[in-house]
């Protein structure tokens, strides 16, 4: 898999570039060492980004963050504009949220925050403000093909506006859509807590699992479920537990071990907090039935 370097692609100077392209049928998985944005000018394709596919039409605003695996599909119709970005852009500004997203300012865009916790690629502009962020796209383009003096000034300022534009739609669609979209996803995630509850799960699991970022999964999954996932967790290896101690002749530590609790004592902590008594005491009220 090829890796593109920010000098192969943007000058030092200008730290951005942009291209428009036309009919470009396939491009091979790839990643870079820049922040790559793809907008939908005309026509339609398939972007696969880390896995995931979306398919894509105009409106749709596609990110890839340093590191990010992609891959795209065009239509013969197929118009797009490219923007690429190095990342110490706005150096002066930035104090990184994670460190895997460096790029974003926890104080330049700290108003976005909630929806930046969120794990995205694609996003979708329709109506008035697909408009104006094709406004914003053709004044930033025209200004870095001209190159009249203070240009690398104007593309600065064109760019933060692109992000908190990018990031506003971001919010907007988060205050529509949270919980809905997650709704659907989460039987999909019980199911695989169910599944794997024995091993050491983590939200980083339910992360690769949904492409939601972990922070989200965690404040998500809490509002819907009314549970924490750590709760959530333990109340599935518990009652697993349960069902082994009155259904098999297994030791106490063994059926521990076999839910997930290397620990005896804090098997045996969790079990009393969750029933009210210890395993034995399970077994031997059970006995006396």
């Amino acid at each position: 898999m090829h890796t593109y370097q920010a000098a192969d692609c943007v000058r030092q100077d200008e730290k951005v570039a942009l291209w428009k392209i036309a009919n470009h049928e396939h491009e091979p998985e790839h990643t870079h060492s820049f922040v790559e944005l793809v907008y939908i000018l005309h026509g339609s394709g398939i972007h696969r980004i880390n896995d995931q596919s979306y398919n894509v039409r105009r409106g749709d605003l596609l990110w890839m963050n340093v590191g990010d695996r992609h891959s795209f599909y065009a239509g013969q119709d197929m118009h797009y504009m490219n923007i690429c970005i190095v990342p110490d852009l706005l150096n002066e500004h930035l104090s990184s949220l994670e460190p895997n997203q460096g790029f974003f300012s926890q104080r330049l865009f700290q108003e976005f925050r909630q929806a930046l916790q969120r794990s995205f690629h694609h996003i979708r502009f329709q109506g008035r403000s697909l408009l104006e962020l094709e406004a914003l796209l053709e004044s930033m383009y025209n200004e870095y093909v001209s190159k009249k003096i203070g240009y690398c000034a104007m593309l600065c300022g064109y760019t933060m506006l692109l992000l908190a534009s990018a990031f506003r739609k971001m919010q907007d669609n988060f205050e529509q859509e949270t919980g809905v979209d997650f709704q659907e996803l989460l039987p999909k995630l019980l199911s695989y807590i169910e599944q794997h509850y024995a091993s050491p799960i983590t939200l980083r699991d339910l992360a690769k699992e949904s492409y939601y970022s972990p922070q989200y999964i965690s404040k998500t999954f809490k509002a819907c479920c009314g549970y924490t996932f750590t709760e959530y967790v333990q109340g599935v290896r518990l009652r697993e537990a349960k069902r082994l101690l009155l259904e098999s002749g297994e030791c106490v530590v063994t059926i521990g071990r076999s839910v997930g609790y290397a620990d005896k004592s804090q098997f045996y902590r969790l079990f009393k907090q969750y029933y009210g008594i210890t395993p034995q005491q399970l077994r031997e009220q059970a006995s006396r039935l």
